[in-house]
């Protein structure tokens, strides 16, 4: 009996028109569009996501770069009011050396005069001391000969 009921809706069924074919396909084409649609949506959301998040990120990475460029401008200035007291402490030094070493160097010339004048008396005691030897000598030489030749 089962059969026979199942037979019988089936024969119930009433074969598609043309149209209702092309009706079923426009509603088929329609939800496949609508599904393709909302993932259209869907993607396109998740882009302005990402497209907002990567402004968001980007301004963050500007704001941090333009901490840096006042850091490092800072930092340079710093550096260079240094280096302008270093060259001024070396300037300083330079001159103090300079003047230490002309000192020096007069220290220096006054004794290398005292030196020559040294050296001039000691020419002279030479030249006397020689004279003396000289004399001594004589007077020796005239005792010996008074002696022995007398």
């Amino acid at each position: 009996m089962a059969d026979t009921q199942a037979k019988e809706e089936v024969s119930k069924v009433v074969p598609l028109t043309f149209s209702d074919m092309i009706w079923l396909n426009i509603q088929e084409t329609n939800k496949r569009m609508d599904r393709l649609e909302n993932r259209q949506e869907k993607l396109e959301e998740k882009i302005d996501k990402t497209r907002q998040e990567l402004n968001a990120r980007m301004d963050k990475l500007e704001t941090r770069m333009d901490k840096l460029d006042e850091k490092i401008d800072t930092v340079r200035q710093e550096l260079n009011a240094r280096m302008d007291k270093l060259d001024e402490k070396i300037d300083t030094v330079r001159q103090e050396l300079n003047a230490r070493m002309d000192k020096q160097d007069a220290k220096i010339d006054k004794l290398a005069e005292k030196i020559d004048k040294l050296a001039d008396k000691m020419d002279s005691s030479n030249k006397h001391g020689n004279l003396m030897t000289a004399s001594v000598i004589g007077i020796a030489l005239a005792v010996i000969y008074a002696v022995f030749f007398k």
